[in-house]
């Protein structure tokens, strides 16, 4: 959207206004394709500083929107040539066509790079998995605790572990049976304090992140089955590796602990 929306608006908005005010001037057809270039560009700049897309979707926006005044300059010329037929240079022509070819490609490229290739497109243009399950390409993973860009999170995460260190809760926790994709299958967590009795009331939500999609991350509240005891059957969409962080909050006590789990495709 920060490439399609910005570049259709600006490019229709162009074209518009060139033949409104073409119609009103009809000799000053350049002039006027360079004028609403330069004011294309006033107005997507302070859009582009206040939602910066990164620089190279600004930069293809700004190459949309001066091709689409050139090309408009270079179609409706001010003046005719003298035997009365529209003069027209295969100079510019080339430049407008690499430029075009090169923000096409880089569309391509941004997409992919952000959202991947949808499942259609991954089962016409990928090969087939020897497995035979679905390829799928989702670039954008997970980070479950990224803390380089923010030092206060981290400080507060060291605080919270020191914490939880000394209050001296035991938690066991894992998948009662094999885990297989798209079969229920029990998830359980048992908490106990450092004399060994079961910590109830508690609430217990496990967060589940699929590193290769993060559209597939979902968090669950396991209910309380018996004292200290938390566990609900889940059904894992996706086969492979997922990051798993478990919350476990009991008043003003918080504990937390992270950890991986492979989900099978087959018993």
């Amino acid at each position: 959207m920060s490439l399609v929306l910005p570049g259709s608006i600006g490019v229709l908005g162009i074209i518009v206004l060139f033949f409104l005010l073409k119609w009103r001037w009809p000799q000053a057809g350049r002039p006027i394709a360079m004028i609403l270039g330069i004011l294309s560009l006033a107005a997507y700049a302070p859009y582009a500083i206040t939602h910066w897309p990164g620089s190279d979707i600004v930069t293809m926006v700004i190459v949309l929107y001066v091709a689409t005044a050139f090309i408009l300059g270079l179609l409706f010329p001010p003046r005719k040539a003298k035997d009365g037929k529209m003069t027209f240079h295969w100079g510019p022509t080339y430049v407008i066509i690499f430029l075009s070819v090169v923000v096409l490609l880089d569309s391509i490229f941004v997409t992919l790079a952000s959202s991947g290739l949808s499942q259609n497109a991954a089962k016409e243009l990928l090969p087939k998995p020897d497995e035979g399950t679905e390829v799928t390409s989702f670039f954008p993973g997970t980070v479950s605790r990224d803390y380089q860009k923010d030092l206060k999170m981290f400080n507060q995460y060291n605080d919270a572990l020191d914490e939880q260190i000394q209050r001296g809760w035991k938690v066991h926790k894992g998948w009662v049976d094999s885990p297989v994709v798209n079969k229920p299958t029990l998830f359980r967590v048992s908490v106990v304090d450092k004399d060994g009795n079961p910590v109830t009331g508690a609430s217990v939500q496990v967060h589940f992140m699929r590193p290769a999609d993060k559209r597939l991350d979902f968090l669950t509240v396991l209910p309380e089955s018996q004292a200290g005891v938390y566990q609900e059957p889940l059904k894992m969409t996706n086969p492979g590796l997922w990051e798993v962080v478990i919350h476990i909050k009991k008043g003003d006590a918080n504990f937390e602990l992270d950890g991986q789990t492979n989900i099978n495709l087959s018993n």
